[in-house]
């Protein structure tokens, strides 16, 4: 599954036949269910990629089976539906979108310190002791503090942006494997195949070829890019 930001554009190439499920949420109508549900902090979406989630995945199923079947679309059932998809989406894939956290979770001054220290320190070993002491923390408290604020621990945080930063080098550079891997903070080029392929189903060698081959289809149909 990929959460794809508001204004964010994507590019998907497929190497074999397969059915792609796309659901969008209008902003105004997520900022209102997650406004409605979680207090004055409305979240600010954060792109995902390669994430798994059961619940979207069946209310991804009910909807398809829904729009599909011989029926005219029933607002009844399709609204529901939606309103829990955005209460979902606010509650495990957000960050704090104003001064306030979301009820439990950290500041955004914060969570922003924490986001610029992976950034900094990502070709590094990042301990969650770092982490909480970046923001005064104990780490049980920050740890789970971090958790509420963007809907993921810190160590699988740091991990998925490991892998963010990778998928950027293969994709820009010519860098070899084992030079992406030392940038992207992990410790042998072996250990990076192996969570790299976990987390987003593709080597690094083959989301290479894909990535480039995508965008430079995308660039064919689109000469603006």
């Amino acid at each position: 599954m990929a959460l794809i930001s508001e204004g964010q554009v994507c590019c998907v190439q497929c190497r074999r036949p397969a059915d792609i499920l796309l659901l969008r949420i209008a902003p105004d109508f997520f900022a209102c269910q997650a406004r409605a549900a979680l207090g004055n902090a409305v979240p600010r979406l954060v792109a995902r990629y390669a994430a798994l989630d059961p619940f979207i995945r069946e209310v991804g199923n009910a909807l398809e089976a829904e729009l599909r079947s011989d029926r005219p679309p029933n607002a009844a059932y399709l609204e529901p539906l939606a309103r829990v998809l955005a209460v979902h989406l606010a509650r495990h894939f957000g960050a704090a979108a104003s001064t306030a956290a979301l009820r439990t979770g950290l500041l955004q001054h914060k969570l922003r310190r924490v986001e610029a220290f992976i950034d900094k320190y990502i070709t590094e070993p990042i301990h969650v002791e770092q982490l909480a002491a970046e923001v005064h923390m104990s780490p049980f408290h920050f740890a789970r503090m971090f958790k509420q604020a963007t809907g993921q621990p810190p160590h699988l945080y740091v991990v998925m942006q490991r892998v963010e930063r990778a998928k950027t080098l293969l994709r820009d550079s010519e860098l070899a494997l084992i030079e992406v891997a030392a940038q992207a903070g992990f410790g042998t080029q072996g250990h990076f195949c192996g969570v790299f392929r976990r987390y987003t189903g593709f080597t690094p060698r083959t989301f290479r070829l894909d990535s480039r081959a995508a965008l430079a289809s995308c660039v064919a149909r689109n000469p603006a890019i």
